[in-house]
């Protein structure tokens, strides 16, 4: 199959860069995403028409196609993560095509909301949709016995139908096996990494996704980050003291405070609190007692599974933007 300059998906045009053959297909490229080897491609024979998929080439053994394996199990009953399509042994590695997933991306999402180009969400609804993405994120620690590593907004993607956050980008994942042989750097994306993703070769397990989620809530919630804007570098040992009395709980920056039940405002304290502790010790145990504990505090903010006005005013937005070109 040639090249063509362009494809058109979904009602509108897009310039073709390169084109590239995977298991025998061939995939039309449109962007580069982020760093490493992730491109949005355009695949012809994606549902009707023809859709975007994300294809990574990730370095070929026999640990990486074990992972894959067991990212794809977790993938097919987890609807906060993409599915993993493909995978195919190549001569410069593991070729993986997985969901491309439409929605606004975190990251550009706030700086819109900062900027005054979308409405800010209520504190109801943020709390519903952080819910869905701790259960998410709960299921694939234990699905695929594995720690994601790398949670920021620039890595959740807010969708429209059904409005939700999923969580993408595995390229920093690791098995829970290999937490205390970690290689330096991995994950680290300050202010959203845990204070022990910060320490070379030091051991790191699900609870720094607790703390990167926590981190990742708290801004949406107050549109600041924790402990005066440097997050996980708060508890380097160098900066624990100065910083850990900065922090600040977040009803006391959310706007809408006032029309929240007390009882609720409590919740949403206590629950951040745990999330964002310094110390991974005190923070959730386990899955249970994070999931316990998420879902507590949903039921304080009831009726929690209203859409609300800022679902409403985000479907009317998206459906207005899909008009010129969708976004993400």
């Amino acid at each position: 199959m040639g090249r063509p300059d362009e494809i058109r998906c979904r009602g509108q045009r897009y310039p073709v860069t390169d084109a590239v053959a995977v298991g025998g297909r061939t995939y039309f490229v449109v962007e580069s995403l982020g760093r490493g080897t992730a491109r949005k491609v355009f695949d012809p024979r994606a549902g009707f028409g023809g859709d975007f998929r994300v294809l990574q080439t990730l370095p070929r053994s026999t640990a990486t196609s074990q992972r894959l394996e067991t990212l794809r199990r977790a993938a097919e009953k987890n609807l906060n993560l993409p599915k993993i399509r493909e995978s195919h042994s190549e001569r410069g590695g593991i070729s993986v095509l997985t969901d491309w997933v439409w929605g606004i991306p975190l990251d550009r999402y706030l700086a819109d909301v900062r900027a005054k180009k979308q409405p800010r969400p209520s504190s109801r609804e943020i709390v519903r949709l952080l819910r869905g993405l701790f259960h998410g994120l709960c299921h694939f620690h234990h699905d695929a016995h594995s720690v994601h590593g790398d949670i920021k907004p620039a890595n959740v993607v807010l969708e429209p139908r059904p409005t939700k956050f999923t969580l993408i980008d595995f390229g920093s994942a690791w098995p829970v096996e290999r937490t205390a042989r970690r290689e330096s750097g991995d994950g680290i994306s300050a202010p959203y990494a845990a204070p022990e993703q910060f320490v070379e070769k030091g051991p790191v397990d699900f609870r720094a996704d607790y703390f990167s989620l926590g981190v990742l809530g708290y801004e949406l919630l107050t549109l600041e980050v924790p402990f005066d804007g440097i997050g996980g570098r708060a508890g380097l040992p160098k900066l624990r003291d100065a910083f850990a009395g900065k922090y600040r709980p977040p009803s006391a920056r959310i706007p809408d405070r006032d029309r929240i039940p007390r009882s609720a405002v409590a919740a949403l304290d206590r629950f951040f609190a745990r999330c964002l502790t310094l110390d991974p010790n005190g923070r959730f145990e386990n899955r249970t007692a994070c999931l316990t504990a998420v879902d507590a505090h949903v039921q304080e903010f009831r009726p929690g599974s209203r859409l609300g006005s800022f679902g409403r005013a985000f479907l009317t937005l998206l459906d207005r933007v899909r008009g010129r070109r969708p976004p993400g």
